[in-house]
């Protein structure tokens, strides 16, 4: 994991600088001093809810209380996780055998599951006073080995070529009537697998509610996916074994029981690179706008710090 460097401004505000020399509370004054501006998925599509609350969430952190739902979200993932580490100690080829018979394989896959002390134990340290979600646990894992099992019947490699693929990245992105502006890139995949052409299969796993209102925003995350995949170092990802083209992408919601598999949609690699640059413009305007809609205003953690709600020096 990169280092991360604190500077403090004043009694609020504290700045994060990577040991890359990037960050995400970047102002123009710092490009000055070389640092640039860090970019994932979650800044991202911060412009999807609202810039501005991304951008005071990065210059003015605040301790964030956990949640059941976080914690348990970070439970599954870690889960699924070490599932497939745990797969690779069976006979894939008897499971899939049995799988395409018509066999349910579930069972067979079950004792391949974390058990509540392995989950804990693998817990980040923030996490590990939280209780054990045991039946939120097993109920999205029982939902994620239906699916396990459709795919061993189907697939020809079941098993993912990367688990957990971490991407680092520095890239100059042009940006109209601002010039080629360098940006560090991060993200992590949960999942890659081998695609039925012979291609890559991105993979994300969510344990939220699905909405087919989520559609264009998950397309435009895999699409980030498959930019840090393609301008990637290539001995890096031959490293991983997935110095492949990207031909399809997917996502599973385990508590929903919802998945999706499909070919890559190249508007929405279009629309994933408009965002992109709307964002670095933003950054170097130091302008971020934020959200219409004043309804969320009301959950969010820093209306006090909003210029949407700044009163006016003439009528203070």
């Amino acid at each position: 994991m990169p280092r991360i460097k604190h500077i403090e401004i004043g009694v609020l505000m504290m700045i994060k600088i990577y040991d890359d020399g990037s960050s995400y509370a970047w102002t123009p004054s710092m490009g000055e001093k070389g640092i640039v501006i860090r970019m994932s998925k979650s800044t991202l599509t911060s412009l999807g809810w609202c810039a501005q609350q991304m951008w005071l969430q990065h210059n003015y952190p605040k301790e964030q209380g956990l949640v059941k739902h976080l914690v348990l979200g970070d439970d599954v993932h870690n889960g699924l996780e070490m599932f497939y580490d745990n797969l690779e100690k069976a006979d894939i080829d008897e499971l899939q055998r049995l799988a395409k018979s018509g066999a349910d394989i579930s069972k067979n896959l079950r004792k391949y599951i974390p058990n509540e002390e392995e989950i804990v134990n693998n817990r980040r340290d923030e996490n590990k006073e939280f209780p054990f979600y045991d039946e939120d646990y097993y109920r999205n894992m029982e939902w994620l080995m239906a699916y396990e099992t459709a795919r061993f019947a189907i697939d020809k490699t079941p098993l993912p070529l990367a688990n957990e693929v971490r991407l680092e990245l520095k890239k100059e992105i042009e940006v109209p009537g601002y010039g080629s502006i360098p940006v560090q890139f991060v993200g992590i995949i949960d999942r890659v697998f081998e695609a039925e052409d012979g291609g890559l299969l991105l993979f994300e796993l969510k344990t939220g509610k699905w909405s087919h209102y989520k559609l264009a925003s998950m397309r435009k995350e895999m699409a980030y996916y498959k930019f840090l995949i393609e301008n990637a170092d290539p001995a890096y990802l031959k490293e991983k074994g997935i110095d492949r083209t990207v031909t399809h992408w997917g996502w599973r919601y385990s508590a929903a029981d919802h998945w999706t598999i499909e070919e890559i949609k190249s508007v929405s690699e279009r629309g994933m690179m408009k965002t992109m640059r709307d964002l670095i413009k933003m950054y170097l305007d130091n302008h971020f706008k934020p959200t219409t809609n004043d309804m969320a205003c009301g959950y969010c953690d820093y209306i006090e710090l909003c210029p949407k709600y700044a009163i006016p020096m003439g009528d203070a």
